[in-house]
């Protein structure tokens, strides 16, 4: 049976938008203190670390591309 996903989505900034709406969300429930943190917190855990590993596929994604051009560049100057 396929998972039922509330936010069906791949892309990962869209997810931590997502995250970060919830938390707001969270905020205004109508629950205690307590609870509206935690889960607050939750979310925006959430969105910090979906953020964190976008950025480090990013910064993979850019060495990888450096490195390819300095191999290229060495090959020619050579």
């Amino acid at each position: 049976m396929a998972k039922l996903r509330l936010f069906p989505t791949r892309n990962p900034a869209e997810k931590a938008a997502a995250h970060r709406a919830m938390a707001k969300a969270a905020l205004f429930a109508d629950s205690s203190a307590k609870t509206r943190l935690k889960r607050y917190n939750h979310h925006t855990e959430k969105a910090r670390a979906l953020e964190a590993e976008q950025a480090h596929i990013r910064r993979s994604r850019l060495m990888k591309a450096y490195d390819t051009l300095r191999a290229e560049n060495a090959e020619v100057s050579q």
